[in-house]
């Protein structure tokens, strides 16, 4: 039977990606989605027929939400060095802005569920080729140091995911202040967008 171009489904998932993101994936309710998206359950089961199948449309379009912008910032760097920067640059802001969402995947995989194995394997990994691509292409170019590639993916990559991270667990356990800062002004000093270009570029001096 085809579906009815109502955009339904469009709403539903908009609907579900805007709670992911306040609530992260657990908090994730179906009726709060069809309640946003003022859309009856009904046609959710018609569209998605399950809370994981809704999820896994939620994480893709997500992530195809990001790889736009994360080829977008290759494409507007003049050099390979601001390509590399710009890519950086676009996981660190996918980090912070979906710090809800990628703590979960990480404890997943850790507790060796196959089927988030999967998911990240086939949707959270265009990105990285590029990335290696972009390495090599400033290693060539005598703009970064001949490292091991994965080397410098652990210098480039962890320092862009896991300050979104542990802001998140200070969240959750109701931390009020960090080094004597106020919560909200030491995620504001550390993840916003200023602070991640420049983390970014230190990164890249000291690689280069």
């Amino acid at each position: 039977m085809p579906r009815p171009a109502s955009g339904m489904d469009l709403k539903l998932v908009e609907a579900g990606k805007k709670l992911v993101r306040e609530k992260g994936l657990y908090g994730l309710s179906v009726r709060e989605a069809c309640r946003l998206a003022k859309v009856n359950t009904g046609m959710f089961h018609y569209y998605f027929g399950s809370k994981d199948e809704f999820v896994k449309t939620i994480v893709k379009d997500i992530y195809g939400d990001f790889f736009v912008k994360f080829k977008g910032g290759i494409a507007s760097g003049a050099d390979s060095r601001q390509k590399l920067k710009n890519a950086i640059v676009a996981v660190g802001k996918f980090a912070r802005d979906a710090r809800k969402v990628v703590p979960l995947f990480f404890a997943d995989l850790i507790y060796g569920r196959k089927e988030v194995f999967a998911l990240v394997k086939n949707n959270f990994t265009g990105h990285i080729s590029l990335i290696i691509e972009l390495v090599e292409k400033c290693q060539q170019e005598g703009r970064l140091k001949k490292m091991p590639l994965p080397s410098v993916i652990a210098v480039l990559i962890p320092p862009m995911i896991f300050p979104a991270v542990i802001g998140l667990v200070f969240e959750r356990q109701k931390v009020t202040s960090i080094m004597g800062l106020p919560l909200e002004k030491a995620r504001a000093l550390i993840l916003s967008d200023a602070a991640i270009e420049e983390r970014v570029e230190l990164l890249l001096k000291s690689l280069g």
